[in-house]
């Protein structure tokens, strides 16, 4: 501390200030940043205060030979490398040009690899790791013994005959590996595999356990082999993949991210690899493969071999599909149902409670992809008739706890062995964890799980139940702060957005430019706010139209669902033929949309689902059914939602024709073409939530 007033005497003589109170606030705050200046470029660097820690940066070393010159040729090992790059750069983060791929297939003669090759690439990268960063080093291919028993690694150009004069000695490989400087360093290695091009491996070959005994004693470094000493590494044709590394590569998308935090640490990795590739090998090949991991002895703590990046929502609901496909397969399961996907809350699991119309639109999409991949291993139960049984059992989230209860409604909907049930949970801006588990009817077992990081667009936002409107700086970048790092633009108009949910609804706004109203009976009904909310008083049997008014002056794009369901019929096909399907579930981001024009009008009627387009366009009319949403969250699994979702947008070019609405009956309107003008970015999001006048207490006409 002695040190730190002499430095503070230091600024005092050059500011000729000899003590804080002679100086204003706007004065001391430039004194204590030149303080803080002068003591970090003092000798107290280390001492009062800490360097910042240096970020760790991520490498990867991925090396795949396949088509052998004298040894056996190999399968997929290129495609092995590519998987496993293209995961750990697309979902890893891992920069481009940190990363080091020798395959056959490599453009540059240096890359591929040869043992030249190896032998001059190998040390010049592992040289440029730092100490605070991670290292991944894959080797997929074949290796050999000599008559001494010393062990190679099989470059391109080997001859299992020769390994000593052509191979690549694994203690080199090891002296290299334990010379590089990252803190954490994760060797994965597959090798002696099944069902090569030419028949039995040569009968020098060594498997992959044998391979990595050698890095056992390695500081920092932790093995990952493909199998044990007496195993085949096999081959999986229908991912043209090594079975290991098809589960390596899933578990690195996030799938075996087991707590939802967003990272993949080694001991996550280690147990999912193990339990899926011991299980398929069974399953699938009717044989045994038992991934080895090796650690030196008193090596503390689980390393993340990848921070996650988060993903769109299809590609992840996508990869869950894929993921609950093989389980369902692999399990011989027939049938299974999809449900809602609930969110997780202090108050328990929960429908609706903080992601709207997106936990319905998740199981719409995952149940869409478990058709197609279902064809001819298993069927998915029919969405109405579950949704019939669920809603006569009355059967709630907690229900899912029960294996009674599983078990009537298995019988209910003719026999369904699993329920396909998805959690998002951990929402903070963007991102949002989505995990879905395959419960057994017959026992509530767990018989698969999956999982992954979504990322939001803004329309994603706008389809979580709650409004907000934005001003024309809030997509412009804050001014300069280094000690705050620029955050993309989205993910600042999401937090923008976060924001204005808080306030009051936009629809109590003086001079909001977009209003939007339920009429029933041609007269508007009242709505009563509540919070973000904005609630209308409905009654079963009632007929409703919403009216939107464009006060902005200009045109703009607007998307309307009715829980969840497009209000405007959208494009469909189906083994090459197209159809016109309305009151689809869609995602807002993918919605057709339609025109307001202030030069054609400044008010819009829609009285209900559009059935066709054009001067002869039908619809059917908006008529409320029973079983609203109720005010609380809700606990049921309903086909109701009671959720209106009108989301507002810049035009963003003159690209495509889309609809407007004109004037028309309740059963036959005709539509009046507005200008082709395509979605740009986000300006409002307006959530009506419709509800039971009796529920709300309150007398409706």
């Amino acid at each position: 501390m002695d040190r730190l007033n002499a430095v503070f005497a230091r600024v005092a003589h050059i500011t000729n200030i000899n003590h804080p109170s002679a100086l204003g606030k706007r004065g001391l705050r430039a004194t204590l940043a030149l303080v803080v200046g002068l003591v970090a470029a003092s000798s107290l660097r280390g001492q009062e205060i800490a360097p910042s820690p240096p970020q760790s940066i991520s490498w990867a070393l991925l090396i795949g030979v396949e088509k052998y010159r004298r040894a056996t040729p190999l399968r997929y090992t290129v495609n092995d490398v590519k998987q496993l790059a293209a995961t750990l750069r697309d979902r890893g983060g891992y920069p481009r040009g940190r990363m080091l791929e020798l395959t056959d297939e490599s453009t540059e003669e240096s890359r591929r690899p040869l043992k030249e090759h190896i032998l001059a690439e190998l040390p010049r990268f592992l040289a440029r790791p730092g100490p605070a960063d991670r290292l991944v080093v894959y080797f997929t291919g074949h290796g050999f013994h000599d008559a001494s028993g010393k062990l190679y690694l099989a470059p391109l150009d080997c001859d299992p005959a020769n390994p000593a004069a052509t191979g690549i000695p694994v203690e080199w490989f090891r002296n290299q590996l334990a010379a590089c400087k990252a803190g954490f360093k994760l060797l994965i290695l597959d090798a002696c595999h099944a069902g090569s091009e030419k028949g039995d491996d040569d009968a020098s070959a060594v498997a992959a356990k044998d391979l990595a005994e050698p890095f056992r004693g390695l500081e920092g470094v932790v093995t990952l082999a493909s199998s044990t000493a007496k195993e085949k590494s096999q081959i999986w044709d229908d991912k043209q993949q090594s079975l290991f590394s098809y589960w390596l590569v899933q578990g690195l998308k996030g799938h075996a991210d087991s707590d939802g935090d967003g990272a993949v640490d080694i001991d996550e990795l280690n147990k999912y690899v193990y339990r899926r590739v011991t299980h398929t090998a069974e399953v699938r090949f009717g044989r045994s493969q038992t991934p080895v991991r090796i650690v030196r002895t008193g090596t503390p703590g689980a390393p993340e071999v990848v921070r996650l990046r988060p993903q769109g929502l299809p590609t992840v609901l996508a990869d869950l599909a894929e993921q609950l496909a093989l389980a369902l397969e692999e399990k011989r399961l027939g049938k299974v149902g999809v449900l809602e996907f609930t969110s997780e809350s202090a108050a328990g699991e929960l429908l609706g409670a903080e992601f709207g119309l997106l936990g319905r639109w998740c199981a719409d999409e995952l149940e869409r992809r478990l058709i197609d991949l279902g064809e001819g291993k298993f069927t998915v139960a029919d969405r109405q008739r579950l949704l019939a049984a669920l809603a006569a059992q009355r059967f709630e989230v907690r229900d899912l706890g029960s294996p009674q209860a599983l078990q009537r409604l298995s019988e209910s909907t003719g026999g369904m062995p699993v329920l396909a049930k998805g959690t998002l949970r951990g929402r903070a801006g963007r991102m949002v964890n989505l995990q879905c588990k395959l419960i057994q009817t017959g026992s509530d077992d767990i018989a698969g799980s999956a999982g992954g990081l979504a990322q939001l667009t803004e329309s994603d936002w706008a389809m979580l139940g709650h409004s907000a409107a934005l001003n024309p700086g809030d997509r412009m970048p804050p001014p300069p702060d280094p000690d705050r790092p620029l955050r993309p633009v989205a993910d600042q108009v999401v937090a923008r957005l976060d924001d204005r949910s808080r306030d009051p609804h936009p629809l109590l706004k003086s001079g909001f430019p977009f209003p939007v109203r339920v009429k029933i009976g041609g007269k508007e009904r009242a709505g009563i706010a509540r919070g973000n909310d904005w609630l209308i008083p409905v009654r079963a049997g009632e007929t409703y139209e919403i009216t939107v008014e464009n006060l902005s002056g200009r045109p703009v794009c607007m998307r309307l669902l009715v829980d969840g369901l497009n209000t405007l019929p959208e494009l469909e096909s189906a083994k090459g033929v197209s159809t016109m399907i309305w009151g689809k579930r869609v995602r807002l981001d993918a919605a057709r949309h339609y025109v307001l024009d202030p030069a054609f009008s400044q008010l819009y009627s829609i009285r209900g689902f559009r059935t066709a387009d054009g001067a002869q366009g039908k619809i059917r009319p908006f008529v409320v059914v029973p079983g609203q949403q109720s005010v609380a969250a809700r606990r049921r699994f309903t086909d109701q939602i009671g959720l209106i979702t009108a989301a507002f947008y810049n035009p963003a070019n003159r690209s495509r024709q889309v609809l407007g609405t004109g004037a028309g009956d309740e059963r036959h309107e005709s539509s009046a073409i507005a200008p082709d003008l395509a979605v740009g970015s986000l300006i409002a999001v307006v959530n009506i939530r419709y509800v039971d006048a009796d529920e709300l207490g309150i007398k409706v006409p």
